[in-house]
């Protein structure tokens, strides 16, 4: 099942994970969507946590990660990097825990 309500949520563990609004079972791929407008598909690879009509679950990109959704009225930002990510600082240096490498840091 493909579930298109979902947001990214940090889980205890210090991971990044899914809220889904309604039930979702381990094997489910869920579409993530950021607050910025990025999203991307995953699977859910473990249920953390359910009730009061939202899921918390562990999940494993399916397609590589975050894009942004196009759109004709944004621009990619460009950070100080000279990266497109949208996510870095106009002083960020896109270290290793920066969100545009891998990390979990979205505003360098």
């Amino acid at each position: 099942m493909n579930i298109n309500n979902a947001t990214p949520a940090k889980l205890r563990t210090g991971e990044w994970g899914a809220r889904v609004v309604g039930d979702v079972a381990v094997g489910d791929t869920v579409t993530i969507t950021t607050r910025a407008g990025k999203s991307w598909s995953a699977r859910v690879t473990r249920v953390v946590w359910s009730g009061e009509g939202v899921t918390l679950v562990e999940t494993a990109s399916l397609d590589g990660g975050p894009r942004r959704a196009e759109s004709a009225h944004t621009a990619p930002r460009r950070g100080g990097c000279g990266c497109d990510c949208g996510e870095c600082s106009p002083c960020c240096r896109c270290e290793p825990h920066c969100n545009c490498r891998g990390g979990n840091i979205y505003d360098c």
